[in-house]
């Protein structure tokens, strides 16, 4: 079974969703990587946290048992525990900060630069569009030129 061609109309309908298309996957794909980059930025962090928490708790419950025999000694170690602690947690928040913010960084660079794809397709389309309209043009004017008569000339004789 033959399919019937396009019209120019349809073509250019068919090719513009076609184009849509694309620029939907492009916006579609940088968008997926910015949630991917941003999640593994959270993930990283909250592991950090994670383990910051986890060393300070441990740091905590042993100075925690060493007061229970010791007086004054154990009360001060007690509280350079926690100050390591508040520290690794600080340094740990401080860290995923830092990852998060690159990561939010690279993100909106990644969609500037789709942007400024999207946006260069669009023009090069729009100068294709405007190529396409003045060859139609211009063949139209040539069409109507070839279909004039031609003006007959004066018969003149050669030899004369």
């Amino acid at each position: 079974m033959t399919h019937a061609k396009r019209t120019g109309r349809q073509e250019r309908n068919h090719h513009d969703r076609h184009r849509r298309h694309e620029r939907k996957a492009i916006l579609d794909k940088a968008e997926t990587e910015a949630k991917t980059i941003l999640g593994k930025a959270r993930a990283k962090a909250e592991t950090l946290t994670a383990e910051a928490k986890k060393k300070a708790d441990e740091q905590i419950e042993q100075a925690t048992r060493r007061k229970q025999g010791i007086d004054q000694e154990a009360d001060r170690r007690i509280g350079e525990s926690r100050e390591q602690a508040q520290k690794l947690l600080s340094d740990a928040n401080t860290e995923a900060d830092k990852i998060l913010k690159a990561a939010e960084a690279k993100a909106a660079r990644l969609d500037a630069e789709t942007k400024t794809r999207v946006a260069d397709a669009d023009r090069r389309e729009r100068e294709a569009a405007r190529t396409v309209d003045q060859a139609r043009r211009l063949l139209a004017d040539a069409a109507a030129r070839l279909a004039r008569p031609v003006p007959e000339l004066p018969a003149t004789n050669p030899r004369e």
